[in-house]
């Protein structure tokens, strides 16, 4: 798909329409936010709190990691069926109104965490 460089593009959050922050030059790449780096522990459940007035976060990690946005993230033993289970390796997520990411690795994981409003 090609994107017109002529149209505002705007995101479609639950909170209604805001422009997505992109560079100008139409490379319609975002614009660098408010990152976080931190180094996990192996099976080490993480509660990482969300900074002030974020609104959607992407992920980077060097290993797998599971993710469930304001609750504990765990790594699945058994099956998980009533849709409460963690997230696999997501790229980027809506926080509504979380105050913490949970997430957890089965190995030493670098992680970095980039926040938007």
């Amino acid at each position: 798909m090609s994107l017109d460089p002529f149209i505002s593009y705007r995101n479609l959050s639950t909170s209604g329409l805001e422009d997505v922050p992109v560079v100008p030059e139409g490379t319609y790449a975002v614009k660098q936010g408010y990152i976080n780096n931190y180094v996990l522990v192996a099976n080490d459940a993480n509660a990482i709190a969300v900074p002030t007035d974020a609104r959607f976060v992407l992920f980077n990690a060097d290993s797998d990691i599971w993710v469930k946005i304001g609750g504990v993230a765990e790594i699945p033993t058994i099956n998980v069926t009533d849709g409460t289970g963690s997230e696999l390796n997501p790229a980027i997520r809506y926080l509504d109104t979380a105050t913490t990411i949970g997430i957890i690795s089965e190995s030493a994981t670098r992680l970095s965490l980039m926040f938007y409003k």
